[in-house]
């Protein structure tokens, strides 16, 4: 723990911003000098940032689980391994991430999950810190770019010591320079010690029964995840003299050290579990304690039963995403027991700055106004067809996630329309076919197919067609460009028929380089 007085220099704060290394340049050379051999990826933002950082040898995955479960084999056999993935990511993966703990694991394994805090490039914005007591994993919180290196380090150590996954999570943007301070060290360290000792999976834990192997983990490893909470070099502490302190987590403890006035601070480089002793005694000295942090008041609801605990939940800061000054209203508002006014208006698509439609040069524009035109229901998903919920196209009715659409359309009264990506098929909506076609439910599939991830970097992603074929009997195929008139003759005749649909229609993206 880092802990200096108030009239001393913030030993995170300050420095030469401009000749620093980026969030990607301090993850490569800390996935380089702890030797992770296994880097799986799942791309979307934030965390496709964090994809060049990797590595050449890195592989992307067809979905989070997936990613996971290749992590947890390399694990078992000796090899440390990094999961990175976006914050909703963690969803997807969170099934063998809430078993491995006790069913214990080999190697190092760290999921670094990248939150979208505000969110500006997701459909929801999620507080990955609720999967820490979820899953019994210890969730580190590094406050920018320059503590990722650290939190990394910390996490692998821990990982092997507790046998068990641990998660990383970021706030900060990859693209963000790391300042440069005393305990803040962003040059090239040193080589782990005992190269390539990494441990393998023992089979003892097969000698206890699922609830001895429960009670092993809350009885030995949880004590042990607390102790390195309590420990942590993370961990913040500043003295000052001021009767208003604040506690920060992530990238909130950045922008509280920028501040020009200095309060006392603690910061908490774990979230789970969290440092309650620094958090009981910081508290315990304060008359008042504004908590930031982000997304939600995950660390702040902790603390609710003492009236002295102000934050998002009192209105004195917002939900989300925050700012330099949101911090100074809230604490100016605190300092004169002004009560905060009313909440924020939600925000509206055409108010917010880069918002988008389908682009204008898509080649799927006219298969988009055809299935308009059906006049039927319509699923879309987390890929480009979420851009035709609104106008000019009007297209879409629903979306929920990545690889939803056939399943949430299959459960229409009416036989309906589930519009879906190539990768978001792979990703998760294959299974969803399956059971279509099991269940014979209504449904006509139109698969937008064009060889890439779109909208998360322009991944190639597999081709699956000839997978399709041993699903569905027949399938349509319709090569773009092609008029709206004559796709729409197609869509109806196969709305017409009954049972399970499926229409692939080809194209190419524009602005990626497309594999088919």
């Amino acid at each position: 723990m880092t802990k200096i007085n108030g009239s001393g220099k913030d030993a995170d704060s300050g420095g030469d911003l401009k000749s620093g290394p980026t969030g990607v340049d301090v993850l490569r050379m800390a996935l380089s000098d702890l030797e992770v051999e296994v880097r799986v990826y799942v791309p979307g933002y934030p965390a496709t940032d964090a994809i060049p950082a990797l590595g050449d040898k890195a592989q992307m995955d067809v979905n989070e689980k997936v990613a996971m479960e290749v992590a947890l084999g390399a694990s078992a056999t000796g090899k440390r391994s990094l999961v990175l993935v976006k914050h909703l990511g963690v969803n997807v993966l969170s099934d063998p991430l809430s078993i491995a703990p006790t069913h214990t694991i080999g190697a190092g394994l760290v999921v670094l999950a990248s939150e979208d805090v505000g969110p500006r490039g997701s459909q929801a914005e999620m507080d990955v810190r609720n999967y820490g007591p979820l899953c019994e994993v210890p969730v580190l919180d590094p406050s920018g770019p320059e503590r990722l290196r650290p939190a990394l380090l910390e996490a692998f150590a821990l990982s092997e010591k507790v046998r068990a996954p641990v998660m990383v999570r970021t706030t900060f943007e990859f693209k963000d320079l790391a300042r440069k301070s005393s305990s803040s060290p962003v040059h090239r360290p040193e080589r782990v010690e005992e190269k390539g000792r990494f441990g393998t999976f023992d089979r003892s834990i097969w000698d206890l029964t699922s609830k001895g192997r429960h009670q092993r983990y809350r009885t030995d490893v949880l004590p042990q995840m607390r102790l390195a909470s309590s420990t942590s070099s993370l961990n913040f502490l500043r003295d000052a003299d001021e009767d208003l302190g604040i506690i920060a987590s992530g990238r909130p403890a950045s922008l509280v050290l920028n501040l020009k006035k200095k309060f006392p601070l603690l910061v908490a480089g774990f979230s789970h579990p969290l440092p309650w002793d620094m958090i009981r005694d910081f508290v315990e000295k304060r008359d008042r304690v504004l908590v930031a942090e982000e997304p939600t008041p995950f660390i702040e609801s902790r603390l609710q039963i003492c009236n002295k605990i102000f934050g998002k939940t009192t209105g004195h800061l917002p939900w989300g995403r925050m700012e330099s000054q949101d911090l100074e209203r809230a604490l100016e508002l605190i300092a004169t027991g002004t009560q905060p006014g009313p909440g924020f208006s939600p925000q509206r698509f055409e108010d917010r700055p880069g918002s988008k439609n389908v682009c204008d040069d898509c080649p799927y524009w006219p298969v988009y106004e055809a299935v308009r035109n059906l006049g039927v229901s319509v699923a879309g998903d987390a890929g480009c067809s979420i851009r035709a919920v609104r106008p000019p196209l009007d297209a879409v009715d629903v979306v929920y996630g990545l690889g939803s659409s056939v399943g949430v359309a299959s459960g229409f009264g009416e036989k309906g329309v589930a519009l879906v990506g190539d990768y978001a098929l792979a990703h998760s909506g294959l299974q969803g076919l399956i059971d279509s076609v099991n269940n014979k439910r209504e449904v006509l599939v139109v698969l937008l197919q064009n060889g890439v991830a779109a909208m998360t970097g322009g991944q190639p992603v597999p081709d699956i067609t000839p997978i399709l074929d041993r699903i569905v009997q027949e399938f349509r195929t319709i090569e773009l460009p092609a008029n709206r008139d004559s796709i729409g003759e197609v869509l109806k005749e196969e709305l017409a028929k009954p049972g399970v649909s499926l229409v692939v229609v080809r194209g190419i993206c524009p602005r990626r380089d497309s594999a088919t």
